[in-house]
C-alpha cells in the first residue's frame, strides 16, 4: 500500500544550493538527498519515494529518490536537462506500485516500484531526458516518452 506523507511526517530543509537534509516526524535525520524543494513523499511498505526539485528557474530538474526505512539511498533518477524546466503536477497513485505525474511539457511520467533489484542497460533502460546515479541496476522503473520542447 502506498501512502502520501504530510509535511509533518516527512519534510526536507535545504542545506546547500543542491542538497537538503531529511526531517522525519519533526526530527532531523543525519541523511541528505539531492534537491532543495520537497514536492512529494510516498511511503510504500518500508521504503520512501521522495520527489525533489532544484528550485532553479529555467533549469529545474526533478530528482526521484527511493530510500530505505533508515533513509539510506537505494536508487535515484533525475529528469531534466540544460535549459529545460518543468512543473511537478497531476500526481496519481495507482496501487499497488505505480505513481504517475507530469513534469516538463505535457509528458506523463510513471514510476513503477519493483519488488527486487533489476539489472538495466545504461542509456537504453531509461527514457531520454533522465539519468541514474548507478546506471546498471534499478529498484524502480521510470516510464515516459518526452517530446522535444518547441
Amino acid at each position: 500500500m502506498m501512502n502520501i506523507l504530510t509535511e509533518d511526517e516527512f519534510n526536507t530543509n535545504p542545506t546547500s544550493p543542491s542538497n537538503s537534509e531529511i526531517i522525519f516526524e519533526g526530527k532531523v535525520v543525519d541523511k541528505s538527498i539531492d534537491g532543495t524543494y520537497l514536492e512529494l513523499c510516498i511511503k510504500r511498505n518500508n521504503e520512501y519515494f521522495v520527489f525533489m526539485t532544484d528550485d532553479i528557474p529555467d533549469e529545474d530538474m526533478l530528482h526521484i529518490h527511493l530510500l530505505d526505512e533508515s533513509f539510506n539511498l537505494i536508487d535515484s533518477v533525475t529528469i531534466g536537462g540544460i535549459y529545460s524546466t518543468g512543473t511537478f503536477e497531476n500526481v496519481s497513485v495507482q496501487e499497488p506500485n505505480h505513481i504517475s505525474f507530469n513534469f516538463i511539457g505535457t509528458n506523463t511520467w510513471t514510476v513503477e516500484a519493483l519488488d527486487k533489484k533489476q539489472f538495466c542497460i545504461p542509456y537504453l533502460s531509461s527514457p531520454k531526458g533522465s539519468y541514474r546515479k548507478n546506471p546498471f541496476y534499478q529498484y524502480f522503473k521510470l516510464h515516459g516518452n518526452p517530446l522535444p520542447e518547441i
